[in-house]
């Protein structure tokens, strides 16, 4: 085995069951990340509970969370909790919350993305008011996800001065206790389509996940298809290391898509410790960091 990369450590969700095994979504990543860098396991369900409970290899230093969505107030937690055994994580508390919550990020890049507006409650009512000012067609999300794959009953709104009471109502009660922040409505963008999703019947368009790490590019990848083919003008690229020396976070994710007239739009922000890994493979991925940090 080779010697390991000390400067730089990952953090992963346990199973629920078997404490000292990955949880089944990131065993991959969990077994890939432990060939070249130290990695160890947590209880997710622990810290729900305001508990840190640690398994496997000892960590100290900078680590990579990787693994589930928390909210704010639970990501601060850890972070604290972390900290008194001696283990930094790779973004604060502050950073996290930046780029996990669209309201956060928005005025930073609002020239790139789509035109958003939110309200700071998740009453039906608020979110109707703010809806009477608009035309056109809408998505509702809240501050960090939408309902996609339920399409057409909870996330896209057609004529938002027609069905839009039926939709955000959907959003907001699926949602329930999971909905964080607001309610979000982000003006629907025309955007290069590719296919349908084949559960949802969700529109499918070409769209690509950036990871960024340390204010630069460490892989981009299709965010839907397994196709490898992805090309990008120089102008693209030299656009895409533009938005990355903007971002003020050690690790995010910047999710990207191809308009019908060819312009890239930035669709998302995300933390990189809690962005899936999309169809980007796990030994290319952490491969990526030793490359950087050469």
């Amino acid at each position: 085995m080779a010697e390991k990369h000390t400067a730089l450590s990952f953090l992963f969700c346990n199973h629920p069951l078997y404490p000292r095994q990955a949880d089944e979504d990131y065993a991959s990543e969990f077994h890939t990340a432990r060939q070249n860098y130290p990695s160890a396991l947590f209880s997710y369900e622990d810290l729900e509970q305001g508990k840190l409970s640690l398994y496997g290899e000892k960590l100290t230093g900078l680590t990579i969370y990787r693994g589930w969505m928390m909210k704010p107030e639970m990501y601060r937690t850890f972070y604290r909790l972390l900290e008194r055994e001696g283990i930094t994580l790779i973004n604060t508390p502050e950073e996290y919350e930046t780029y996990h919550l669209l309201p956060n990020w928005y005025e930073s890049f609002k020239q790139e993305t789509s035109e958003s507006f939110w309200t700071s409650s998740v009453i039906l009512e608020d979110a109707l008011c703010l809806a009477k000012k608009l035309e056109g067609a809408y998505i509702v999300k809240d501050y960090v996800k939408s309902r996609k794959h339920e399409w057409a009953d909870a996330c896209y709104i057609e004529d938002i001065q027609k069905n839009v009471e039926r939709v955000i109502r959907n959003f907001i009660e699926r949602q329930g206790d999971d909905l964080v922040g607001g309610v979000v409505l982000r003006r629907f963008e025309s955007l290069k389509q590719i296919g349908f999703h084949a559960r949802s019947g969700m529109p499918i368009s070409e769209e690509y996940r950036v990871f960024i790490y340390a204010g630069n590019v460490l892989a981009i990848d299709n965010y839907w298809t397994d196709r490898h083919d992805s090309r990008f003008s120089k102008e693209e690229l030299t656009w895409i290391d533009s938005i990355a020396s903007r971002v003020h976070s050690n690790f995010v994710t910047v999710d990207l898509a191809r308009k019908t007239d060819g312009k890239l739009i930035i669709m998302e922000f995300g933390d990189g410790q809690v962005s899936g890994l999309q169809q980007l493979e796990a030994e290319s991925f952490y491969k990526a960091f030793t490359k950087l940090s050469d």
